[in-house]
Order: structure tokens, then C-alpha cells, then sequence
């Protein structure tokens, strides 16, 4: 770069325009370009006009001035073929540590597949240090993609990732070309310098030296990068940053990158389940004088419901169904989708007449109002005791429940006119206006306009097959989806994109069985008195959009005052709050074989509860406490691996007493003291665990807040660990033990020694100092042992058969 532009790229001296978006968000200040993602989840991108390309080697020097804070990271990347079909994109991430991520991906319409990632370990990104993407794409029949990552001072002699994309997406025309930079979520405020865009076709022969030089690219649908974290090409796509446009039947597909299996439902259209004899039939098209037979079905499902005897099943087939539906009490009913056909409970509706003022356009028919309480009861005000209040300043419009999309782009709600802007939208209930800060001519834009898609009210309720998305719901209703009877059952259910808690269970013997539940506003799923509730094989992804407080609750699961509860083979993935959170006097859970990825609270949240069995779990890069256990006793912490957060293992007790019933958490239909509910961190064995890369003050942490209770009262007990820190200094301590009454102040060990000398524990496990333990997937590092120590016999059922090992199992 040459030139000084203060917005915008300028013209080349050859006289080559580009177009930017946000055009304020880039500069060239004479040596390099300048992108500036100004929030979490912003996305900038530049493109050249009038270069059009279907084969070509693109190569781009990239610096971070700073690394990313915190968070999953920054996402730089080249792009080709981009036209209206979609683009290809090769993306790096970098994360806080300066991690680097090397993904390829395919984007069609809005949603996006990973055609393949690798690590890249040789490659530390430092601030300030420039490094160079590069890229290669050709053919039509089968599309050549190769992308390699390395510092600007290096010669690679050969490409880090190469692949072939021969789906029927594949994108086989010319398109354009150029760079992007996005943020995760979670992730504050970035810059990112570029500079030597290069572009060359096939017929040069050094793709490291190109020869016809262009500047930067914007895609047509801004796409969402993904935080992958094995080092293997995936099968499973990435999901988009911004979701697909409501109305398709299109069913995006999410990042499971961080998780062992991958967890959620299948994709909806894809279930193949029976039609019984008998059954009743709905269809999108059907007449209002249908009978419901297959050649006459309902229109409505809500008309099947109503007609339905008890025991019936509903088959519905594939549309959109924009409905609230309520099953009954008294009512068994199966809803189920026809067998290979898409099925969409859809809250939103498109608007279509707009007017436009001043840079702002408005429709004028906006009659909805929808009810913003920031609470789970109906007009209370929001909380002002510390943990108990629910929006962060920061995001003030989190409870307000209405929901904008242009081109499927979701926009983000203000609160008044004056602070209106492009990406953004208010809603003048007075004036029965709808405002909108970016032009929707020639653009479709979807509003939810109903509130909730299902409520489950008959004893033995079924819902299977079937995706739910768009709806407006409030707060204090709970859920999108609501099981308010016994023996339901949800599975293979996507619920995505709706406006506070996206499933909520609510009764006794519930399973939910292969189900996803992604980017829903307040969290995923919600459960309180939901006594021998059988999760497995769940998806929480991304859950509190809104950006609620983490407390009063968040994130992707929260289970409250229930017993008997089991999750299993499920991943909580980049949640905005913890991934799974138990609370309020919740009894007898086994949280087995499961994954709780780059949440933004603790992975996992034991919260005055009691008997719990965590075993085989994998715990990465959380940005809280990886387990925190507080209040909470009975606890066998087995075959885990822990890696990340704030304090990777911390248990907690505070004063909060069980014995005081003006305390919050009590579980109303139990007696008072509950002699099954102690709230105390007592008797918790920890053992064949990695517990690793404190980003806090200690790795191991164990403390009692009222100095009450000697080691030997709490009666914990660990061994066959291994426990690892950075530094000799980093975290402070490696160990924080509790002394109980007759000290101020618990144990602080520097020293692997003489926390074992003093305390006694851990005789057959290793600690390590200085160097990792297990690579970025988790896994284990050849040549770091402990000696195993035998399971408990309530521990042994939840792990693989075989020799006992160190750590979680992985397949």
C-alpha cells in the first residue's frame, strides 16, 4: 500500500475501485490496509470490482497488532468464486494464545460447510509479527482447494491443506475475490493489518510470487467461522454466524469442532419414522376442510391436535407450519415428521411494505407488542442484588423478545429511534412502527411474530423429527418448546434462533434424546422439577445470543430442584454462559461421556447440590472455572480431562446454609433441613483426571469461604491425577488447600512437594511444570503417565471396558 484513506480503500494507481463493508471499518494509512471489527461478532470484508476469476492463487500478508483477549478468537480469510450461488473461503484462526486454525470452507446461500481444518503447531502468531495466507483453487467436475498458513520470512515448499469438493454445491463459475476478518462472539473489540493481496492465474508458475496484484473481497452473506479442535478433516459442516433466512427448508448445519462425537439431532428432512395405520395427516397446503386422511390432511397441526383421540399419532408432512400448537392435558399425541421430509415450526413472518425517511425505513402496520420482562415472572422488574440480576448494561434490549432478519441476516434491536443505524432495528409499539436502519428494498425481511411453538400438556407427549425457529418468546414463558407433563419425549428436534430459552422441561421422566439447540436468546434448555430427566446425545451450541448475565441463568443447560437426572454423550459448545449448570438442591446426576467446549462461564457448574457422578467428561478452554463444585458434596470427579479456564478445578464452599430456609435453592416439595441435601463440599473423590493450563491463580483449588471444616471433615480425597502448570510461577500456586477453623487462611502450594508432603493426597499421581500435557484436542501427550487408581463401583459402569487409563476416553 502507497495511499492514505481514512474510509474505504481509494483506487489503485491503475485506477481499480473497491468496495468495503462496513465502509468505516477500512483504512490504508500508507503502509497497510487496516480492518476493524469494533464489537464481538463483527465481520468486515473488502473486494475489488470488475475482477471476476473461476481458477487462481490468492496470497495475503496478515498482522494482528494485538492477539485477541479472550474469547475463541480472530478469523482472517481469502475468498473466491464469490456469486450470488455462494463462495469458497480459506480461513485462519487465531486464538488468545496464538493458536492457529487453518479451515476450508464452502458457503451456499448463508450456510456454510468445513471441507476440511488442520492445526497448524509450527506457527505461533505474535503480535505485531506478520504471517501469510495463501490459497489455490481449480476446476469445475471436482473443485481443487489448497491453503497453507506460515510467517512472512518463511518458504513453504508445500501446501499445509489440500482437498477436493466434489458435492453437487460445489461452486464451479468465476466469482470474485478477497479478504475478510471476523470475531468470535466472545471475543472484544480487534484490528488487523493487510497487505500484498495477490491474485494469479494458472498460468503463472510460482504461486508464492504472483504477478497480478488486486486488493481485498467482500462475500455476498457474511459467514460465521468455526472453532474446530481436532486436527483431522471433518465431516460435519460449520454452522453460520448469522442464521440462515427463516423461511427456507433449509436446515443449517453446526460446528460440533471440540466435541468427541457429534452430538444433536440429525439434519431435519433427514428422520425416517413409521406411519402408523391410523395416523392423522397435516400438510402445509392441506384445505381448512380436511379430515386429516393422507389424501385430505388438516391444514394446521393445531387442527390435528384438537380432532386427535389420545394415542393418536400426527404425521406432518414438509412445508413451513407458522403456528402455535398445544397439546392437552388428557392427551397422548405423537407429532412426527413424514418420513425424509423437512418440517419447520416457524416463528417469524415476512414484511413486506416499507417506507422509507431520512435514511430509515419503517412499516407501518407493526401491531406487536411483545411482553420484555427480564425475569421468569411475568412484570417483575429485573434484580438488583449482586448474581440476581439479569441484563448487562451492555445489552439492554436482551429480554425484549423481538426478532429482525434481512437476507437472513439477524439484526440487532435498539432502544430508540435516535439510535438507529445499519444493522439495527426499533420497534415503536406507540406508533405501531417497525424501523429499520439498513434499506430491505429488494431484500426480504422476516420478523418473529408469534411467541411459542409447542406446549406439551398431555402425559406421554412425542415430538420427533421436526426443526423450530424464529418464535418471540418472552422470558417468564419459559420456553420456546415446553414439556408441562410427564413421560415426554423430544428427539431429533432442532431448536434454533428463537428469542429467550429454546426448550424447557418442566415434569418427571422426560427424555431428550438427540436433539440441537443453538443460538437461542437466553439458553438452550431449561429444567426444574424434572425428576429422572434423561438427556443424551444433546447439542447446546451457542445459546444466549442476547447476552444476558451469566447469573441469574445462561448458557447451555440449567437444571434445577430435580432428582434422578442423567446426561450423557451430549457437547455444550461456546455457550455464553456455563455449558452445564446445576442448581437449587438438584440430586442423583450422572453427567457421563460428554464435552463442555469454550464456554464462556465454567464448562460445568455444581451448585448446592449433591451425589453426582462425573465421569469420562471432556473440559477445554472454558473462559470460567473448567468444574466448579460449590456447596455441592457426594461427588466422584473420575477419568476427566480439564484443560483451561480460570481455575481448571474449583470447589468452593460458601455460608449459604442448607438448615436456613430464607436461603434461595431449597427444593419446595422436600423437607426442610433435606437430610439428602447437605450443601456441603463433603466427601468429593477426585481421580484419573488431567486438570491442566490454569489461565487463574491455581490449578487444584479447594477452600472453604467460612474456615469451618478441617480437611479431614470434608473428607476429600484424590490420587492418580495428573496436574499440571505453565510455569514455575504461573499459576501463582499450583494447589490451594483448605485448613478449616483453627486457620485464616487455606493451604497455598508453590510446589507440587509440598502440597503432597503436607496434605497427604495425591500419592500416585504426576504433576508437570513447564510444558503441556495433552495436545489442542485434549489428548493425552505420549510420554506423560500416572499410575490409575481403581474406579469406585459407582464410577465403573460409565467407562469404556478395558484397562483404566488416565483421563477421558476418546474413541
Amino acid at each position: 500500500m502507497d495511499r492514505t484513506v481514512t474510509s474505504g480503500l481509494g483506487a489503485s494507481p491503475d485506477g481499480t475501485v473497491y468496495d468495503a463493508a462496513p465502509l468505516a471499518a477500512v483504512s490504508v494509512d500508507g503502509d497497510a490496509a487496516r480492518l476493524v471489527a469494533a464489537k464481538p461478532g463483527a465481520t468486515v470484508t473488502a473486494r475489488p470490482s470488475g475482477l471476476s476469476l473461476a481458477d487462481s492463487t490468492q496470497s495475503v500478508q496478515f498482522t494482528l497488532p494485538q492477539l485477541p483477549k479472550s474469547g475463541s478468537g480472530a478469523y482472517v480469510s481469502l475468498q473466491s468464486r464469490i456469486a450470488d450461488s455462494g463462495f469458497y473461503q480459506v480461513q485462519v484462526r487465531v486464538d488468545p494464545k496464538g493458536t492457529v486454525l487453518l479451515e476450508t470452507l464452502r458457503v451456499n446461500a448463508g450456510v456454510q460447510t468445513s471441507l476440511g481444518y488442520t492445526w497448524v503447531p509450527e506457527l505461533r502468531v505474535k503480535a505485531g509479527v506478520p504471517f501469510v495466507l495463501e490459497t489455490r483453487i481449480s476446476g469445475t467436475d471436482a473443485v481443487a482447494i489448497d491453503a497453507r498458513v506460515h510467517a512472512a520470512d518463511a518458504t513453504p515448499k508445500s501446501w499445509k491443506l489440500s482437498l477436493t469438493d466434489r458435492a453437487a454445491k460445489r461452486l464451479t463459475t468465476e466469482g470474485r475475490t478477497g479478504v475478510r476478518l471476523y470475531l468470535s462472539r466472545s471475543t472484544p473489540a480487534l484490528s488487523v493489518l493487510f497487505d500484498d493481496l495477490q491474485v494469479t492465474t494458472p498460468a503463472d508458475e510460482d504461486p508464492t510470487t504472483p504477478t497480478t496484484p488486486t486488493t481485498p473481497t467482500t462475500p455476498t452473506t457474511p459467514t460465521t467461522p468455526t472453532t474446530p479442535t481436532t486436527p483431522t478433516t471433518p465431516t460435519t459442516p460449520t454452522t453460520p454466524t448469522t442464521p440462515t433466512t427463516p423461511s427456507s427448508d433449509a436446515a443449517p448445519v453446526w460446528n460440533t469442532a471440540g466435541a468427541r462425537t457429534a452430538a444433536g439431532s440429525a439434519l431435519v428432512g433427514t428422520t425416517n419414522y413409521a406411519v402408523p395405520a391410523g395416523a392423522l395427516f397435516v400438510s402445509a397446503g392441506g384445505a381448512s376442510s380436511g379430515t386429516g386422511t393422507s389424501a385430505s390432511p388438516f391444514a394446521t397441526v393445531q387442527s390435528a391436535v384438537d380432532r386427535a383421540a389420545s394415542g393418536a399419532t400426527i404425521v406432518v408432512r414438509g412445508g413451513t407450519y407458522h403456528e402455535s400448537v398445544v397439546v392437552p392435558s388428557g392427551k397422548k399425541i405423537t407429532i412426527q415428521s413424514y418420513p425424509g421430509e423437512a418440517v419447520w415450526f416457524d416463528g417469524a413472518s415476512t414484511l413486506k411494505s416499507w417506507q422509507g425517511s431520512g435514511g430509515r425505513w419503517f412499516a407501518s402496520d407493526w401491531k406487536y407488542d411483545f411482553d420484555s420482562t427480564p425475569s421468569f415472572t411475568k412484570g417483575e422488574a429485573d434484580g438488583t442484588a449482586a448474581g440476581w440480576r439479569w441484563l448487562d448494561p451492555a445489552y439492554p434490549m436482551a429480554a425484549h423478545p423481538e426478532q429482525i432478519w434481512v437476507d437472513g441476516v439477524a439484526q440487532q434491536e435498539v432502544s430508540s429511534l435516535d439510535k438507529l443505524a445499519p444493522g439495527t432495528f426499533f420497534t415503536d409499539v406507540a406508533n405501531d412502527r417497525l424501523y429499520l436502519g439498513t434499506d430491505p428494498t429488494g431484500r426480504t425481511v422476516r420478523a418473529s411474530t408469534l411467541t411459542k411453538a409447542l406446549s406439551l400438556r398431555g402425559e406421554g407427549a412425542v415430538v420427533r423429527g421436526i426443526g423450530v425457529r424464529g418464535y418471540a418468546t418472552s422470558v417468564w414463558m419459559m420456553g420456546t418448546v415446553t414439556v408441562e407433563a410427564p413421560q415426554a419425549t423430544i428427539e431429533n428436534v432442532v431448536i434454533y434462533d428463537n428469542a429467550s430459552t429454546g426448550l424447557f422441561v418442566g415434569a418427571s421422566n422426560a427424555t431428550v434424546r438427540d436433539v440441537t439447540l443453538a443460538r437461542n436468546g437466553l439458553m438452550g434448555l431449561g429444567a426444574n422439577y424434572a425428576d429422572a430427566l434423561a438427556i443424551d446425545d444433546l447439542l447446546a451450541v451457542e445459546n444466549n445470543a442476547e447476552h444476558f448475565n451469566t447469573a441469574p441463568v445462561s448458557g447451555g443447560v440449567k437444571i434445577t430442584k430435580s432428582r434422578g437426572v442423567t446426561v450423557s454423550d451430549s457437547a455444550m459448545l461456546r455457550n455464553d454462559g456455563p455449558g452445564l449448570w446445576l442448581d437449587q438442591s438438584v440430586y442423583d446426576v450422572d453427567i457421563v461421556g460428554s464435552d463442555l467446549v469454550e464456554n464462556q462461564g465454567a464448562g460445568a457448574f455444581l451448585e448446592i447440590s449433591q451425589k453426582i457422578d462425573f465421569v469420562n467428561n471432556l473440559v477445554l478452554r472454558n473462559v470460567g472455572n473448567g468444574v466448579k463444585i460449590n456447596n455441592t458434596g457426594g461427588v466422584n470427579l473420575w477419568n476427566n480431562t480439564i484443560v483451561g479456564g480460570d481455575r481448571p478445578l474449583n470447589i468452593v464452599q460458601d455460608s449459604r446454609s442448607a438448615s436456613d430456609p430464607s436461603v434461595p435453592g431449597h427444593d419446595g416439595r422436600r423437607p426442610n433441613p433435606d437430610p439428602t441435601m447437605p450443601w456441603l463440599i463433603r466427601d468429593i473423590s477426585i481421580g484419573n483426571n488431567v486438570i491442566a493450563e490454569s489461565a487463574g491463580n491455581c490449578t487444584f483449588c479447594i477452600e472453604d469461604y467460612t474456615h469451618r471444616y478441617t480437611p479431614s471433615e470434608l473428607n476429600i480425597r484424590t490420587d492418580g491425577n495428573v496436574v499440571q502448570r505453565n510455569s514455575a510461577t504461573a499459576p501463582t500456586w499450583f494447589v490451594v488447600w483448605s485448613r478449616g477453623a483453627q486457620n485464616a487462611n487455606p493451604y497455598v502450594f508453590n510446589t507440587w512437594d509440598s502440597y503432597r508432603t503436607t496434605t497427604g493426597q495425591d500419592a500416585h499421581s504426576t504433576a508437570v511444570e513447564g510444558r503441556p500435557v495433552t495436545d489442542l484436542n485434549g489428548r493425552l501427550l505420549a510420554g506423560i503417565t500416572a499410575v490409575p487408581q481403581g474406579v469406585p463401583a459407582a464410577v465403573a459402569p460409565y467407562l469404556p471396558a478395558g484397562p483404566v487409563t488416565i483421563g477421558a476416553r476418546f474413541s
